[in-house]
């Protein structure tokens, strides 16, 4: 009887599967994850090469990986299984009582070199000053909160060898933002299930950024914050899709002192003039978007302040910032060099730039390989 019992139970679990993989294979196929903000993976084509290689096959389980009947459902579950069992990191994300943290895997120093050589041709190109202010992300700031085990690098270790190697190598100027971002480490500097710094944070960096660029930093009684949405689950949240944290608040710190405007040129060149806050991202996943918008090759933000005109080359990071930056920058021009093939048309004359300013999070600039297209630079 009891032999009885376990074929049945084999039985049941085989005939569950093979339901949810008939399912899987009838139910219509997305293209894209809104809970996980990615693509999925296509259906491959088959090729006798991709087939001998053993490419098909991968290919193939990653559609079925991404295609599985209540696949969201089960990355819940599996998230709190592995909590159960004491495992903290899923999917590279480490899980806390009251955030996610993305950790930064081993430095390949190559890559790092590779980055600040970039820098340093492009200071020795202009006259014009160029900064550099690499951002830690939480998981540097919080990394207390991290066991042992499951600690990898240090991002401070990575911004002292990249500071050290400019300031011997260049002229460029550093910003240091770590202490002043752990000493408010207890304020909402981060957001809980996002890998990016607030608003908040981000006014930290342009505040202390002031003394080393020479502007003079708006107060924050110049702004009016605007609380755009209290339900962001972020980049991280959709890698482990857990609901034991507090869902992000989306905050606006609108000028009132200052027009702050995005400039769009639509396909027949026409100019128009649009927020720096695109509030139609606040119904989709990545609410992030709402500053700036999408990530693309070049953006050109505008105000009425007197100050001169500033060039920024950067990752994402620095979307919150800019319109503290533009504060004191009449003209700011920002360049995202992962949708750059070759960054000369973009940039134009350096010396038409009153500075330069590369911003970066720490972990995302040691694994990034497009600041070498800055060699691609002439004088």
């Amino acid at each position: 009887m009891k032999k009885v019992v376990q074929i049945l139970n084999i039985a049941v679990f085989i005939g569950f599967l093979v339901l949810l993989a008939i399912v899987s294979l009838v139910i219509p196929e997305d293209d894209f994850s809104e809970t996980e903000n990615r693509y999925l993976a296509e259906f491959p084509d088959f090729t006798i090469s991709d087939w001998l290689s053993g490419d098909y096959s991968e290919d193939l389980t990653d559609w079925l990986d991404d295609h599985f009947a209540l696949r969201t459902n089960w990355i819940t579950l599996h998230t709190d299984l592995e909590l159960l069992q004491g495992r903290n990191e899923v999917n590279g994300v480490y899980i806390t009582s009251d955030r996610l943290l993305e950790l930064t895997e081993e430095i390949d120093y190559s890559v790092v070199d590779s980055s600040l050589e970039a820098i340093s041709y492009l200071s020795s190109l202009t006259d014009t000053p160029v900064y550099v202010m690499l951002v830690p992300t939480a998981a540097e700031i919080y990394s207390d909160e991290v066991d042992y085990i499951n600690k990898k690098v240090s991002q401070r270790e990575l911004i002292s060898y990249a500071y050290s190697y400019l300031s011997e190598n260049s002229t460029v100027e550093t910003i240091d933002v770590y202490n002043a971002l752990y000493s408010e480490r207890e304020e909402y500097i981060y957001y809980r299930t996002d890998h990016h710094w607030t608003s908040k944070g981000a006014y930290l960096a342009y505040n202390l950024a002031s003394d080393v660029m020479g502007y003079t930093a708006s107060t924050l009684d110049k702004f009016d914050v605007k609380y755009a949405s209290h339900s962001f689950y972020g980049s991280l949240d959709s890698k482990v899709l857990y609901r034991g944290i507090e869902a992000d608040t989306v905050e606006f710190y609108l000028s009132n002192t200052r027009t702050v405007s995005k400039v769009v040129t639509d396909d027949d060149g026409d100019v128009s003039y649009v927020s720096v806050f695109d509030e139609s991202y606040l119904s989709s996943k990545d609410k992030y978007l709402c500053y700036l918008g999408e990530n693309v090759a070049s953006t050109q933000v505008v105000s009425d302040s007197t100050g001169g005109s500033l060039l920024v080359i950067k990752d994402s990071y620095a979307n919150c910032l800019i319109p503290f930056l533009a504060e004191n920058y009449s003209s700011i021009t920002v360049l995202d060099l992962r949708y750059l093939t070759n960054p000369t048309t973009s940039i134009g004359d350096l010396s038409d730039y009153d500075s330069i300013l590369i911003l970066y999070n720490a972990s995302n600039f040691a694994e990034d390989t497009n600041l070498p297209k800055l060699k691609l630079l002439k004088n």
